[in-house]
């Protein structure tokens, strides 16, 4: 009989994502920090990132695996994002990013995300999550 393919990754793809996504946000966050933009071009790497992990992580292919890859995708644009504005916040008031993340609010976070965000940074970071649902596939 046939093995039945898992309907949750697999802990070797889970891991492998959360280091290589994590890498991969820390430089996002970096990157957009020294030029001065949000760099949301980032997101189709981390899209890229996301389908790959799971792949060479031994997911079967299908739906959820797609799925899988779109939510990998979108919980490390939300996590660049935040560590964007978190840093951004920082620098400007003269403290740590700990002390930034802290003390900054939800409200002013999307507020300056807002103000941060062109349309196509909107665009490029809707892309990310169809490169990641097309390369999962």
């Amino acid at each position: 009989m046939p093995a039945t393919s898992p309907r949750f990754p697999p802990l070797s793809a889970l891991s492998l994502f959360v280091l290589l996504g994590l890498l991969q946000s820390l430089i996002w966050i970096r990157l957009a920090f020294y030029l001065g933009s949000q760099c949301a071009w980032m997101a189709l790497v981390l899209g890229v990132t996301a389908a790959l992990s799971l792949r060479l992580g031994g997911m079967a292919r299908g739906t959820a695996r797609m799925l899988w890859a779109v939510a990998f995708t979108a919980i490390g644009v939300a996590w660049a994002n935040w560590g964007i504005v978190v840093l951004q916040m920082g620098a400007t008031m003269g403290v740590t990013p700990q002390e930034s993340a802290v003390k900054l609010g939800a409200h002013l976070a999307l507020t300056l995300l807002g103000l941060a965000t062109a349309p196509l940074d909107y665009v490029l970071l809707a892309l990310g999550l169809v490169v990641a649902a097309i390369a999962a596939r």
